[in-house]
């Protein structure tokens, strides 16, 4: 743990890994309530085309601006998605962005070559490489969508369980919708250069069914998210530093932690019931 406290490259994603893991498991409250998990899948690989031209145009400091663009996109395309009242051409309509902008991304990456392995590692995540000034606009990106979700909270979950009564009670619920699926692909940009397009996922979805398994409010589910996003956190570094003979991904193996709550969530929701 001496490493923890002394190296800054640590100390950074440290931080880094709880802001993302505080900021996820707020907005995966909103996901889960509103079966948004498809939709993030989505979102999650949509980044991936502006994640790639912005590496081959500006190198590193054009990650974060083509990802914006791309998300922003998706996000725009999945909102009126979900302004349809069809589920089943919402999820068809979901898929094939899925597949077309992610297809663009394969696509344009193996154009413009991998570039030393940086594009691999984009799909991993290079957490230690981080700097600060990397760092700050990300977890600004984070500040806003946590900010996003919480100045819309009630809004979100009245539009989680009843859309049509939202609607009759004067709730804008496209605009419920834009601001969930924004907070969303913010979360997504800030996150994906250092944690990978694969792992960012499960710190936008895992969170929120911990809570939904222990909660039974939307409030409880908040906490409880919070709860085991933090201790995630802490135990995945812990077993980085303490335990394992060689280094591994930190973000790897506080994924790996993320979701090891969910087990262990079922299995004190089933010891407190018996």
């Amino acid at each position: 743990m001496t490493l923890l406290l002394t190296a800054p490259y640590m100390q950074r994603a440290a931080l880094f890994l709880l802001c993302v893991a505080l900021t996820g498991a707020i907005v995966s409250v909103v996901v889960n309530l509103r079966r948004m998990e498809f939709s993030v899948e989505a979102l999650v690989h949509s980044v991936f085309p502006g994640i790639v031209i912005g590496l081959a145009v500006a190198g590193f400091p054009g990650i974060l601006p083509g990802a914006a663009a791309a998300a922003g996109i998706a996000v725009l395309i999945l909102a009126r998605l979900n302004s349809g009242g069809d589920g089943h051409d919402h999820e068809s309509g979901t898929a094939v962005v899925l597949t077309l902008m992610y297809g663009i991304g394969v696509v344009i990456s193996l154009a413009v070559g991998d570039r030393s392995g940086q594009l691999e590692a984009l799909m991993f995540g290079r957490l230690l490489d981080i700097t600060t000034d990397r760092m700050i606009p990300s977890i600004i990106l984070c500040a806003v969508a946590a900010l996003l979700i919480l100045a819309t909270w009630r809004s979100q979950v009245a539009v989680a369980f009843d859309r049509e009564s939202a609607h009759a009670t004067g709730i804008r619920v496209g605009l419920v919708d834009v601001i969930a699926n924004v907070a969303v692909g913010l979360i997504v940009v800030a996150a994906s250069s250092a944690i990978g397009v694969l792992l960012v996922l499960g710190f936008v979805v895992v969170p929120g069914l911990v809570g939904r398994v222990l909660a039974s409010t939307p409030v409880q589910m908040l906490l409880w998210a919070l709860v085991g996003a933090v201790l995630a956190v802490c135990v995945g570094l812990w077993l980085m530093l303490s335990v394992t003979s060689h280094q591994i991904s930190p973000q790897a193996i506080v994924a790996l932690s993320l979701s090891l709550t969910v087990p262990l969530a079922l299995l004190g929701r089933r010891i407190w019931v018996s």
